[in-house]
């Protein structure tokens, strides 16, 4: 498997340790009432939130793009799967801003209906799991049959960083969330 492979899918496996962590918060909702449960943790979800928003987005993402591109220069691969998942990303982007707007307005004291929040952040959950799973039943296994000279073609395209919470140097900003994980 070529650098770029196992990139992407690292990255996907990281990303449904923290959206486990979004479902555990989730699954809080549901206990709020009974006595002696914990409570959902807002500034947690908000941590999420900001990996979700940022990491995928401005790192990830790109990474997938530039391979969609590649592969349709080649002309290898499924176009309408790439043309579909480019889609979802926009889709994502959008549903993620959504739900960092009305997670905001929690924290700054606004009055939402628990069942609204809890409704937005499981459809929001579910959309990631699913759009995770298109992918890399569509167009990850067109991106697995490159070889090692156009992995580093694509790489070379794109900015590398490390991931913020799955590194040696633990980030500071994400030290709850690190924790849960």
């Amino acid at each position: 498997m070529t650098k770029l492979y196992v990139q992407l899918r690292e990255d996907h496996r990281n990303l449904v340790k923290v959206l486990d962590v979004l479902e555990r918060q989730i699954a809080l909702y549901d206990t709020r009432e009974e006595e002696g449960t914990e409570k959902p943790d807002i500034a947690l979800i908000l941590d999420v939130m900001d990996y979700i928003q940022h990491y995928p987005d401005r790192f990830h993402h790109p990474l997938e793009e530039a391979s969609f591109d590649y592969l349709i220069d080649n002309k290898l691969g499924d176009t309408a799967a790439m043309d579909a998942i480019r889609a979802e990303h926009q889709e994502l982007e959008q549903s993620a801003s959504k739900v960092r707007t009305l997670l905001n307005a929690i924290n700054l004291g606004e009055a939402v209906p628990l069942d609204t929040l809890h409704k937005t952040l499981d459809q929001f959950h579910t959309q990631q799991i699913d759009h995770l799973k298109r992918e890399e039943k569509t167009v990850f296994e067109d991106i697995k049959a490159l070889d090692n000279a156009a992995s580093s073609v694509i790489l070379d395209r794109v900015e590398h960083r490390q991931d913020p919470l799955f590194t040696t140097v633990a980030n500071q900003q994400f030290e709850e969330l690190i924790r849960q994980l």
